[in-house]
This record gives C-alpha cells, sequence and structure tokens, in this order.
C-alpha cells in the first residue's frame, strides 16, 4: 500500500502538471486573441432607390447597402433586419480589391414601401468575428410627375428636368439625353424601354411601348 509521503509527493506533480497545461492554454488564447486583426466598418452607406411605373400605376423600391473592412477581402455571412423587427435578409457576399462590400439592391415587391427608421446589420466574418451597425433608412416618397400616353407612346415629364434612357427589346441602350419639362416624347418603333431619372437621381421612372 503506498505511503502517505508517496500520494502526496504523487498530487504536487499532479497539481504542477495541471498549472503547466492551464498556463499553456492562456498562451495560446492570448497568442491567438493577439494574432487575430480586430475589425471595423467604416463608410457605410444605405441608398434607397425607388423605381415608378405610371402607366401601371404602380411602384418599387430598392436598397442598396455600401461599407468596408480593413483586412483581406472575404465571403461573409449578412443578417439585415429592417426597423419593423419583421423583414430580414440573410445573404453571403464577398469583397471586392478595394475591401468594399455591396448588399442588394433589397426589394420588398412592387407597393410595398421600405420601412423607414433604424435598421441592424450583422456581419459574421470567417474567424468568428461578428460586426454590429445601425443605420438610418429614409426617402422621399416621388412624385406624379412622368405622365404616359399609351395610345400614341407618348410621355411627359410635368416638372424640372430630368435624364431619359431609352432601350430596345434586349435591354440595350440606344440613347441618353436630358429632357425639358413638358417636352413631348415619342417612342418610335424599335424603343420597347423608357426610364426617365429625377428627384437627385433617386427616382426612376419607367415606361414601355
Amino acid at each position: 500500500m503506498p505511503s502517505t509521503h508517496m500520494q502526496t509527493r504523487f498530487g504536487h506533480i499532479l497539481q504542477r502538471k495541471y498549472k503547466f497545461i492551464a498556463f499553456f492554454l492562456l498562451l495560446l488564447l492570448l497568442l491567438t486573441s493577439c494574432s487575430r486583426e480586430e475589425l471595423e466598418v467604416v463608410n457605410l452607406q444605405a441608398n434607397v432607390q425607388t423605381q415608378v411605373y405610371p402607366a401601371e400605376n404602380s411602384m418599387m423600391q430598392e436598397l442598396i447597402l455600401s461599407f468596408s473592412i480593413q483586412g483581406e477581402p472575404s465571403q461573409k455571412q449578412i443578417y439585415l433586419v429592417a426597423s419593423n423587427q419583421v423583414s430580414s435578409w440573410t445573404l453571403t457576399i464577398e469583397g471586392d480589391e478595394k475591401d468594399t462590400y455591396t448588399v442588394g439592391p433589397l426589394s420588398m415587391g412592387r407597393n410595398v414601401m421600405l420601412p423607414e427608421g433604424e435598421w441592424k446589420l450583422s456581419i459574421l466574418n470567417d474567424d468568428g468575428q461578428t460586426l454590429e451597425e445601425t443605420f438610418l433608412v429614409s426617402y422621399t416618397m416621388p412624385k406624379d410627375i412622368v405622365g404616359y400616353d399609351a395610345e400614341t407612346y407618348t410621355l411627359h415629364l410635368h416638372e424640372g428636368l430630368g435624364q431619359l434612357s431609352l432601350y430596345d427589346a434586349d435591354e440595350a441602350l440606344l440613347e441618353t439625353r436630358q429632357i425639358q419639362q413638358n417636352e413631348p416624347i415619342t417612342l418610335q418603333e424599335g424603343v420597347s424601354k423608357a426610364s426617365v431619372l429625377v428627384q437627385d437621381q433617386t427616382v426612376r421612372y419607367i415606361v414601355y411601348r
């Protein structure tokens, strides 16, 4: 039967062994923490683009986010929650060579407006870090300033100036120019779509021939 002295000596050896293991694990944790680059989101921008379809009496909004994260560009998981705490999106995105990430365009469908107010953005990095950011979504409802006569294929801009773009059936751009208030624009054969960009370039009116 082992003596009390031998049991005590064996216990001391185990204690020193456990202390060494604990010290080694703590050191490894510290080294891992120091080597992991702390990430930070910069230049977060939220832009709301509105598309209005005068002939169909409908509209659709799109949200586009852009931001930068210092470090090597990599694939990231994105979780976005709207201000109503109901609408949400889960996405996987990748950064470009300038460390810039783009989310969207995101839409809730025609005639469903994006909730205004504070939205929450969660970014999961591939090393396990999670970044939390908030941003505001706000916009001005578009005016009824573009009219279209489907019988004569003529559109009018009732207020201000606009940038007109014409497209063919394959969505190829045919022409781009500025139009004046109340200038009649007739969509000729070969033109399938017309787009008028107004209101600080955040609202686009679209008609189809």
